[in-house]
């Protein structure tokens, strides 16, 4: 009993020390200090371009504010009575989001660590995915863990289209099963599509001799089936990157393999899972918010921390619409006028005639509300984030098909009526994480596809057919096929089909 003492106050002893120390640190006081700095030049800046006197009275009192406060430990209690101190030092962190409020959730439970530590050392450790808690190797902890109040977040529900982190695993953008079946029955490897030996959840790269020992397959490997945004490859930025384009001679030199040089290239900007898509970047991926422990040059980051779902089709292109492969000599080009792309990502959407070039790859056909809209209009939860089930293909894998929007000569677009307050349509609208979302009440009738998902963005709103941008709120008239003069066949509701006629081009827009 007495060494049980003994040891029990020694332990003790050393907890009150270690305390003592950390609350002495003048590490996050310096954070703190430097922020309040940055502030006080902002305030003063817009200060000097403001001519109104009560606006001005403003700025000063807030000026005054910022030049009188004192460093202090920030302690944020939770709902559940859990301490958080990590806004001690990130302490001008942007909201993460409406739908996930930090007061409320707290910052660990999505990105792990020790959130009481004021020692950056200790409060970093453990932390999910080394700060980026979207990877897909942790998005199981992160995004699909639990919340404080004991419900599920992006995992364990019962409605599919809620378990995200669960059916992303097996999207073929995560597993780049695609590329891996087209190129192996290119070179006459499998009769099929089907690719034996992946398993869902699986990302190609794993796959053990994806050309049977031919001599490009360390390239199809390095180059190709580790590319990719959402499991950890390097960014497809090939305006940054010439490597690239790099022959399969060219990346056999040297010893370092042309995924990591890739990365050395571009900056080492990996791809994160689910912050690829919904956390925006500019072309440098560095932070350009208030947080004063995130460094400005370092590369990798979101411009801000901030969770969207108004995902612009600018996004899309720091990976898609990049250029051209040549599967055969495994080689990538870059688009003739990526740097144009470029420019115009850096600057934002200018005019439609940026957007028509940019959009697609020169020569590449659509149809006009291909480019009106972003990516993210067309394409489901269930395209995108995947259903759970693995594909081979592109086709087969987007759910998403003309007469969904537009109907047929013989049918309009399916619909159906929001009668309890449990429809998905609903709950989703609770996830504020797009401020355009238009606001959907009982009753309302909204599109759904042919594999009954749903389309809030879509109303049916008396005899109009309209479609809710999910990035600028504006809203498209949907011509109907019913009544048109359109001679589709409605069995053939393929893109090739309709672009037979509805065939706009970069060059011919």
């Amino acid at each position: 009993m007495k060494k049980a003492f003994l040891l029990a106050s020694l332990f003790l002893i050393l907890m009150v020390i270690l305390t003592l120390k950390q609350s002495k640190s003048q590490e996050w006081a310096d954070y703190q200090t430097e922020y309040f700095t940055e502030q006080t030049s902002k305030l003063q800046f817009e200060l000097g371009t403001i001519s109104d006197a009560d606006e001005q009275k403003r700025i000063q009192a807030e000026i005054a504010s910022y030049q009188n406060r004192k460093p202090e430990i920030v302690n944020l209690v939770l709902p559940n009575g859990e301490v958080e101190r990590c806004q001690t030092c990130h302490l001008g962190l942007e909201e993460i989001s409406d739908s996930h409020p930090s007061n409320t959730l707290g910052c660990a439970v999505c990105h792990g660590g020790n959130p009481r530590s004021l020692d950056k050392r200790t409060a970093h450790a453990q932390m999910y995915g080394g700060g980026h808690p979207g990877s897909l190797d942790v998005a199981s902890l992160s995004c699909g863990g639990t919340g404080p109040n004991g419900a599920a977040c992006h995992s364990g529900n019962h409605e599919l289209a809620k378990n995200q982190v669960d059916t992303v695993k097996a999207s073929i953008m995560s597993t780049k099963a695609g590329e891996l079946s087209v190129v192996r029955r290119i070179f006459g490897l499998d009769k099929t599509s089907e690719v034996s030996g992946l398993g869902k959840g699986e990302g190609a790269f794993v796959y053990p001799n994806p050309l049977q020992g031919r001599p490009n397959e360390e390239i199809f490997q390095q180059s190709c089936l580790s590319q990719c945004h959402q499991s950890g490859g390097d960014l497809l930025l090939a305006a940054n990157n010439p490597l690239l384009a790099t022959t399969e001679q060219e990346a056999s030199k040297g010893s370092t393999s042309l995924s990591n040089q890739k990365g050395e290239a571009n900056g080492n900007v990996l791809g994160n899972g689910c912050e690829a898509c919904h956390v925006l970047t500019n072309p440098t991926h560095t932070y350009i918010g208030n947080d004063t422990t995130i460094k400005e040059n370092q590369s990798g980051r979101g411009m801000v921390h901030r969770l969207t779902t108004q995902i612009p089709y600018t996004q899309c292109n720091q990976c898609h619409n990049q250029g051209t492969h040549d599967p055969i000599q495994m080689k990538f080009t870059a688009r003739p006028d990526i740097d144009k792309v470029t420019r115009d990502w850096q600057a934002g959407d200018l005019t439609w005639t940026d957007r028509v070039s940019d959009y697609y790859l020169p020569g590449e056909l659509f149809a006009r509300c291909e480019v009106s809209l972003d990516c993210i209009d067309c394409h489901t939860g269930l395209d995108t984030m995947g259903d759970g089930e693995l594909y081979t293909s592109q086709h087969e894998a987007v759910h998403i098909q003309c007469l969904d929007c537009h109907g047929t000569k013989d049918q309009p677009p399916l619909t159906k009526k929001l009668e309890s307050q449990e429809d998905l349509a609903l709950q989703m609208q609770k996830q504020v994480t797009n401020p355009k979302f238009p606001t959907l009440k009982m009753g309302d009738e909204i599109l759904v596809t042919s594999k009954g998902e749903d389309l809030p963005f879509l109303r049916h709103e008396g005899d109009a057919w309209n479609q809710s941008s999910r990035v600028t709120g504006k809203t498209f008239k949907i011509p109907l096929v019913i009544g048109s003069e359109c001679e589709q066949n409605p069995e053939d509701q393929g893109a090739d089909s309709c672009h037979k006629c509805h065939n706009r081009t970069a060059e011919n827009p």
